[in-house]
């Protein structure tokens, strides 16, 4: 656990040092790709999204590029901290600490335990 843990901070840290990353508060890491300039989502409500999720060696463990929805609750917390953030037309990268996704746990066999993860994520409509 200990090794994984290191990768992870380093990952991190390398991450942080990028040209146009920006850190919220809970350790989300973002930059973005295009900007939006509409409407932001609230907590608890619904975005239509299309997405990447990677995980840090670049292979893809899960995508949509067909607009999907989802409530704002129902998303894991890296999302529910960034979402809020962005305007919808947004397309932003985020670096998700493990703690903001999986943790400890990670996710059964696709997601090891303290694993950060990567999305490209665009922010298409915010419902109520």
């Amino acid at each position: 656990m200990q090794k994984l843990q290191a990768a992870e901070t380093r990952f991190m840290a390398n991450e942080r040092g990028r040209y146009g990353v920006h850190e919220l508060a809970e350790g989300v890491l973002y930059s973005e790709l295009q900007a939006g300039t509409v409407a932001q989502p609230k907590a608890g409500g619904k975005v239509q999204v299309r997405y990447v999720g990677r995980l840090p060696d670049g292979s893809v463990f899960d995508q949509n590029q067909t607009p999907q929805w989802f409530s704002l609750d129902s998303v894991i917390e890296g999302w529910q901290v960034a979402l809020p953030k962005m305007h919808a037309g947004a397309k932003w990268r985020l670096v998700i600490p493990s703690a903001q996704a999986y943790g400890a746990e990670g996710a059964g066999d696709l997601i090891a335990p303290y694993t950060p993860l990567v999305f490209e994520i665009e922010l298409l409509a915010v419902g109520d």
